[in-house]
């Protein structure tokens, strides 16, 4: 009995605890290896040992289960109360008191600057930019980034941090190569020159979606009405994850 409780904690606990889910993370990877330079794309998957960004982009999530990288678990999100204007939002993002997801983001490129061959820190920043894109990972402190929000979704009980993690990705019932596929096509677009700066600002447009989620909360009840008002805003966080994932790993590996 002990080994099956024990098996079912393993099956659910990727639905329930980890940034988008794996769908959504390999989404993202997916989307960024279609904007890879050459010479990004090259060196990127030697140091992937032939792997894809798409599957190595769970590894963040996953190593949590190992003691030695236990320092890494706040990283994946900064916290941030509701309201509050682009200035001071700028000054709490940076405060590692708060989840460390933002300015760890930064910390990473860095080190990566100095350290390109750091296979380790190259899948911890794929999955970081991934998780600073994912609207919950931008929540609100006394809900613990929407945990504790609990709803209604297709009549079952859950949190709104689990809705956006997993349950609009699947609601779609795509595999992650087929709903990349369908985001490539629909709404094509191009990485950037990156600027330190702008880690900030994909931060602030994430905690902007992130506002309108929590606005909308009594909404989830009616389940199809929901996804029909948000998929536009999921599918856009999808596409300026893998945009921007690729302008970063074009600006530390292409030259």
């Amino acid at each position: 009995m002990k080994k099956v409780f024990i098996l079912l904690i393993a099956i659910c606990l990727p639905l329930v605890a980890f940034a988008w889910g794996q769908t959504g993370h390999r989404i993202i990877g997916e989307l960024a290896q279609n904007q890879l330079h050459k010479k990004a794309s090259k060196k990127i998957t030697a140091l992937l040992n032939s792997s894809t960004i798409a599957m190595e982009s769970t590894w963040g999530d996953f190593v949590k289960s190992d003691d030695k990288y236990a320092e890494f678990s706040s990283w994946h999100y900064t916290n941030i109360e509701g309201g509050v204007a682009r200035e001071p939002f700028d000054s709490l993002a940076m405060l590692e008191t708060r989840g460390a997801l933002v300015y760890r983001v930064g910390y990473l490129i860095d080190e990566l600057k100095a350290n390109p061959d750091d296979t380790a820190k190259l899948k911890l920043l794929i999955h970081l930019i991934e998780d600073l894109h994912c609207p919950m990972h931008m929540g609100r402190p006394e809900n613990r980034g929407g945990n504790s929000v609990k709803i209604r979704w297709f009549k079952k009980e859950t949190n709104l941090h689990a809705l956006w993690d997993d349950a609009l990705i699947e609601s779609q019932n795509l595999s992650y190569t087929e709903y990349a596929d369908y985001l490539r096509r629909t709404r094509p677009t191009k990485p950037l020159l990156f600027d330190k700066t702008m880690i900030l600002d994909w931060a602030w447009d994430t905690y902007q979606i992130t506002e309108r989620i929590y606005a909308s909360t009594d909404k989830t009840v009616k389940s199809y009405n929901y996804i029909y008002e948000f998929k536009s805003v999921l599918d856009e966080s999808l596409v300026r994850g893998g945009k921007h994932l690729a302008t970063v790993l074009n600006y530390l590996y292409a030259k």
